[in-house]
């Protein structure tokens, strides 16, 4: 009987050894279970923020994108009244110059028909709906220059 004892007292604390073991197993498999759903949750909280942040950044590039579109058509729109603005000064440059080249002889026997009379006033000149006139015709002491150049009022 007494190895019977013995073995059933090895048996015993065995026993009480693998319950101890289990106890601290259950523990860990519970710790691990929760560092488990806190890291899914942490994913998929990542993947939330990742869709909202490509929507936002997709948003951002759509209002950049209409900003440019809108600068750009501004400076073509602009451009191309520049250039009407030069193809209007480029032909009345033309104009003069072709009126210069063609008076040649004409021209001296014409000495004074284009001078204009200071007496008479001054003629208006109107070129693209702009008004020009001498400064010192005008004598307005916001448009006058030193030099008394032609200035667009």
């Amino acid at each position: 009987q007494q190895p019977l004892n013995q073995e059933v007292k090895r048996l015993q604390k065995q026993l009480s050894v693998s319950e101890q073991e289990r106890a601290l197993l259950q523990q860990d498999v519970q710790r691990l279970q929760h560092r488990l759903q806190r890291a899914q949750h942490d994913a998929r909280s990542v993947v939330s923020q990742n869709r909202w942040l490509e929507k936002q950044t997709s948003k951002a590039d759509r209002i950049l994108t209409r900003a440019v579109d809108a600068e750009r058509r501004k400076a073509n729109e602009e451009m191309g009244r520049v250039r009407e603005s030069m193809r209007g000064v480029l032909e009345r440059e033309r104009m003069l110059m072709r009126g210069r080249m063609a008076g040649g002889s004409e021209r001296r026997d014409a000495v004074g028909q284009n001078d204009v009379d200071l007496n008479k006033g001054t003629p208006k000149r109107i070129l693209d709906g702009v008004k020009i006139v001498r400064e010192v015709d005008q004598m307005d002491e916001t448009n006058v220059e030193s030099d008394g150049t032609w200035t667009a009022m």
